[in-house]
Order: C-alpha cells, then structure tokens, then sequence
C-alpha cells in the first residue's frame, strides 16, 4: 500500500496537427504548451530500446486573468506523454473552485 504520494505538476511541450479534425485540409504541425498533474511513470521497452512515459491528467482549458495570472476551473482527460516532452515543473494551487498555475517562466 502507498502512503505518500506526489503529484508533479508540469508543462508539456507537444507538436500538434493545427487541422487534425478535418480530414481534407493539409496537416499544419504546430508546438502548444500544455499543463497536467502526472499520477505516476512507467517504463517501456521495445526492441532492446527503453522508454519512459508519465500518466498526466491534463488541463484542457485555462485562462488568464487580469494580474495575468494562469488559471482553470478543472482537468480533463488523462494521456501517456513521452517524458521528453516535459519542459518544467509548476505549482497549482486552489482559491474557492479555481485552481491556479505558478509557472516562473510567467512571472
């Protein structure tokens, strides 16, 4: 049984297809920034090769206020992300049913 736990709150860099729900429109790869809270990692290996990925809850959508503090109201689904494309850890904090994101690289 797990007593303590942690969750990671981080920043994830992943290349998107701008046009992805239209079939008929040429891919346009775009790099977006997402935020998620990782439950926990997992080891792969295929073919000698070993490679690690995280859980993570992600943030589907988030605002920013008038102090352009970053925030949102709650997560979405979860995803396996490679762990490469985790650029930094931020800091989530809750005041009534927001939830804010502390990011250094936004203040």
């Amino acid at each position: 049984k797990i007593k303590g736990r942690n969750n990671y709150s981080v920043v994830i860099n992943i290349t998107v297809d701008k046009y992805a729900h239209f079939s008929n429109i040429t891919p346009e790869l775009i790099e977006k920034e997402i935020f998620g809270e990782v439950e926990y990692f997992i080891m792969h290996k295929h073919n000698e090769l070993e490679r690690i990925f995280a859980y993570v809850r992600k943030i589907d959508k988030y605002e920013e206020d008038n102090y352009g503090l970053i925030y949102f109201n709650k997560f979405g689904g979860f995803q396996f992300i490679e762990i490469i494309g985790i650029d930094r850890c931020v800091g989530f904090f809750k005041i009534e049913n927001l939830y804010y994101i502390l990011d250094r690289e936004k203040i």
